[in-house]
């Protein structure tokens, strides 16, 4: 089989299409189109990068006989995208119950589902399936984050270091927020929690006493 053949059908096995081998490798889906025509091929680092995107090898995708003679079976990449669910926690965060994204057994279902190219993601964050939305609610957070802004938050993220903006439950509800770790040893440590909003006071709590849902990544503001 020739390159054209070996590339095809290793992209039906993938599931992927030229648009998303270009946003991988950050070439055009018209440049793809010249492999699968088999006007042109790629070569190099560029012909490895391709391989290891679609779960095989550039020696497969060269091979006479096919794919099947090389690599007894492919793995199939990740998808091009990331699936993230958005969170109504605003409804969900009542008194006397501590909220866990991402945990159904909960009671917290998905509102919505965003689609996001995994390899803009990528740049921010290391588990990108552990990722969540939220909408801001009040104004605490002003003028930075305004009520109905959607934040992107990095659940896996549970630890205040380095200082920054955090979704955690403090007790009272489940709260957007600014948290600095206090300097010392001394057990239990303890949390500086911030507003940005000078109208509201920061206070001071225990690791014990909060729940962190996540850090925050990155925000969607629409004007």
């Amino acid at each position: 089989m020739s390159f054209r053949e070996n590339l095809q059908a290793a992209m039906a096995a993938a599931g992927v299409g030229p648009t998303d081998i270009g946003n991988a490798l950050g070439i055009s889906s018209q440049a793809v189109s010249q492999w699968l025509s088999g006007k042109t091929h790629p070569t190099g680092k560029r012909l490895k990068d391709l391989a290891a995107f679609l779960g095989t090898s550039w020696e497969a995708l060269h091979a006479e006989k096919g794919l099947g003679s090389v690599v007894p079976t492919i793995t199939h990449s990740p998808s091009s995208h990331v699936t993230i669910p958005e969170y109504d926690v605003v409804t969900s965060a009542g008194p006397g119950a501590i909220p866990e994204l991402c945990s159904p057994e909960d009671g917290l279902r998905p509102a919505e589902h965003w689609k996001i190219p995994r390899t803009y993601i990528s740049a921010f964050t290391e588990e990108p399936d552990k990722l969540a939305i939220i909408r801001v609610a009040g104004d605490s957070m002003e003028p930075e984050y305004q009520a109905g802004d959607r934040v992107l938050i990095d659940t896996a993220h549970r630890t205040p270091s380095p200082p920054g903006i955090y979704v955690l439950w403090d007790g009272f509800g489940l709260v957007l927020k600014r948290l600095e770790l206090l300097p010392g040893m001394e057990e239990p440590r303890r949390v500086r929690i911030m507003s940005i909003n000078p109208a509201y006071s920061s206070y001071e709590l225990t690791l014990e006493e909060i729940s962190i849902n996540g850090r925050v990544i990155g925000k969607w503001a629409w004007k």
